[in-house]
C-alpha cells in the first residue's frame, strides 16, 4: 500500500471515529430532551437477569445511604458499579401485595392479593414478568424462604423452577398444614436460598435466564445469633426469639422516670404485653442490623458466582426490598402490626440498586417504586408486551435525572384472620408521596361495633425527613390538594 493509499485509509478511519462520536454526543443530547426517542439506548437483548430481595430490609439502614453503621459491605461494592435509585417506594407494607405488584406493574388494589386468610390467589389471567419471561424462551427459577412466596398464592408457581427454604434449615422443608404454618419463625433466610441459587446457576449458566432469590433475614424474630457485632455489651432480659409487634400508635409508659414501650410478644397466648427500655430497643435495632450485615455475606457469595462464571458482563442485577420495618416511630414495631402495617418513610422507603452491564454507575433521585422494575427489566431486555402495566421503565433514567412520575402511590387493604389473637379491626391505608409532601390516609373500622375512624398525616418530607410534623391541621391548601389527587388514584385503582 502506498504512502498516500495509508493516508487515506488513515484519514478515512479518524474520520469515521469522530462520525462515531458526533452521534453518540447527538443521541446524549437528544436523550436529555427526549430519553424515549433514543430507543435503542441500554438494551441488552441477550441479558440474564439475577432479582436479589432481602425483605423488611429498610434503606437508611444501608450503609450506603449513609447508615453509620457498616451493614451491607458487599452491597456496597455492588452499588459502585450499579444505578442506584434514592427515591424508590413500595406499595404496602407487607410481603404478599408489595411482590404482586413487582411482578404485575399493578397496584395492591388491582390485583386483589390483599390477604392470606380469604383464599385470594392472582388471577390465571393476569399477566406476570415471569410469564412473559417464559414465552420468551427465558429459564425462570425463584429460591425463596416461603410463606407469601408459597406457590398457593398464584406467582412462584409460575416459575420453572421454585425451592424454598426454612428459617435456620439449609434444605427445603415439607408443609404439613397449608400455607400459614408456623408463621415467622420458620421464614426461610438468604443464607438458605443463596446456595440453592448457586448450584442452580452452575448447572444453567450457558442457558438463558432469569433468577429471583429471597430472603427473610431480617424479618422479625430478628438475628438469632448473641449481638457481637453492634450492641455487645447488652444486658437485658428480654426474649427477642418471637416477634415483639404494636398494631397501632402506642405511648409508652414512665416507670421511674424511664420511657417503657408496650409491645405484645409473639410467644405468648394468649397474648401479653412486654415493657421494652430504651436499651432494649436499641438491642432490638442491633439484632436488626446484625440481620442485615449476615445477609449481605450470602449476597456477596452469589455476586462472586456470578462472576466466577463470568455472566457479569451478560447479566442485569437488581438489588432491592419488599419493604422495610419501624422501631418505635410514634410507638409503633414492627410496621406497626403485619396485618395492618403503616406506611411512614421507615417501612415504605426501599432499596433500589440496578446494574445493566456497559452502563455507567450512578445515583438517580428520581421517583420510582416496584411497579416500574417489571417495565424497566422487559424494556432493557428489548421484549414488547401487550399487557397493561401502571409501571414506567426507568431506562431512559440511566441517560439522565430526569423524573418520570410526579408522585408515588401506596395502598391496601388489610383483614385480619378470624381468630386473630392480636388485632380484630379492617383497615385501608393510602398513601400519595411526592419528594417535598406526603399524605398518609388512615380509616379503620372496628368489627364488633362498626365504629369507623378516619385519619389524616401530612408531612413536608422534603425538610421534615422523620415525619415528626403533622401539618394536616396547620397547611389545609397542600392537604386539600394531596388529597384530591390520592382520592383521584384511589377511586381509578379500587
Amino acid at each position: 500500500m502506498t504512502f498516500y493509499r495509508k493516508k487515506i485509509v488513515f484519514t478515512l478511519i479518524v474520520m469515521s471515529f469522530i462520525t462515531s462520536i458526533i452521534l453518540v454526543s447527538k443521541n446524549w443530547r437528544e436523550a436529555k430532551k427526549n430519553p424515549d426517542s433514543v430507543t435503542n439506548l441500554y438494551h441488552c437483548p441477550d441479558c440474564n437477569v439475577v432479582l436479589i430481595s432481602m425483605t423488611n430490609l429498610r434503606y437508611d439502614h444501608m450503609s450506603i445511604s449513609g447508615y453509620p453503621r457498616k451493614t451491607t459491605p458487599n452491597l456496597d461494592v455492588f452499588a459502585q458499579g450499579s444505578i442506584v435509585f434514592d427515591n424508590a417506594f413500595s406499595h404496602a407494607s407487607w410481603t404478599l401485595p408489595e411482590i404482586m405488584s413487582l411482578y404485575t406493574s399493578l397496584y395492591p388494589y388491582q390485583h386483589g392479593v390483599m390477604s392470606r386468610y380469604d383464599g385470594s390467589t392472582l388471577s390465571k389471567d393476569t399477566p406476570t414478568l415471569v410469564d412473559i419471561l417464559n414465552v420468551q424462551g427465558y429459564n425462570t427459577a425463584v429460591f425463596s424462604g416461603g410463606y407469601d412466596y408459597y406457590t398457593e398464592f398464584g406467582l412462584s408457581n409460575r416459575f420453572k423452577t421454585y425451592e424454598e427454604c426454612a428459617r435456620g434449615q439449609n434444605e427445603s422443608y415439607p408443609r404439613q398444614n397449608g400455607p400459614l404454618v408456623n408463621g415467622p419463625n420458620q421464614y426461610g433466610e438468604l443464607s438458605c436460598t443463596v446456595p440453592k441459587a448457586i448450584t442452580w446457576l452452575g448447572q444453567h449458566a450457558k442457558e438463558k435466564f432469569f433468577i429471583h432469590v429471597q430472603g427473610f433475614d431480617v424479618h422479625c424474630p430478628f438475628s438469632q445469633k448473641p449481638t457481637t457485632i453492634f450492641d455487645p455489651t447488652y444486658t437485658g432480659t428480654i426474649d427477642y426469639s418471637r416477634c415483639l409487634w404494636t398494631f397501632e400508635k402506642t405511648e409508652p409508659e414512665i416507670i421511674n422516670g424511664q420511657k417503657y414501650y408496650p409491645v405484645y410478644s409473639a410467644k405468648t397466648d394468649p397474648p401479653q404485653t412486654v415493657l421494652l427500655s430504651p436499651k432494649d430497643v436499641t438491642q432490638l435495632i442491633a439484632r436488626y442490623d446484625e440481620g442485615i450485615y449476615y445477609a449481605d455475606e450470602s449476597i456477596g457469595a452469589l455476586l462472586k458466582t456470578i462472576q466466577q462464571l463470568k455472566l457479569d458482563n451478560r447479566t442485569i442485577i437488581i438489588f432491592t426490598s419488599e419493604h422495610g420495618d419501624i422501631f418505635g416511630k410514634y410507638g409503633r414495631f414492627m410496621r406497626g402490626g403485619p396485618l395492618r402495617g403503616t406506611f411512614y418513610d421507615d417501612v415504605l422507603h426501599i432499596p433500589l440498586i440496578i446494574k445493566v452491564p456497559g452502563v455507567a454507575p450512578v445515583k438517580r433521585s428520581t421517583l420510582t417504586s416496584h411497579i416500574d422494575v417489571t417495565p424497566t427489566i422487559l424494556d432493557l431486555l428489548g421484549i414488547a408486551t401487550n399487557a397493561s402495566f401502571e409501571g414506567k421503565s426507568l431506562r431512559p433514567v440511566l441517560t439522565t435525572d430526569i423524573e418520570i412520575n410526579d408522585a408515588v402511590f401506596a395502598g391496601s387493604k388489610f383483614t385480619p384472620s378470624e381468630d386473630s389473637l392480636y388485632f380484630n379491626k379492617w383497615s385501608y391505608i393510602n398513601v400519595i408521596r411526592t419528594k417535598d409532601w406526603k399524605l398518609i390516609q388512615e380509616t379503620v373500622q372496628d368489627q364488633s361495633t362498626k365504629k369507623t375512624i378516619v385519619t389524616e398525616e401530612l408531612f413536608q418530607v422534603g425538610v421534615d425527613k422523620e415525619e415528626a410534623v403533622n401539618l394536616a391541621k396547620t397547611n389545609p391548601t397542600m392537604l386539600k390538594q394531596l388529597r384530591q389527587k390520592l382520592d383521584t388514584w384511589v377511586k381509578r385503582v379500587q
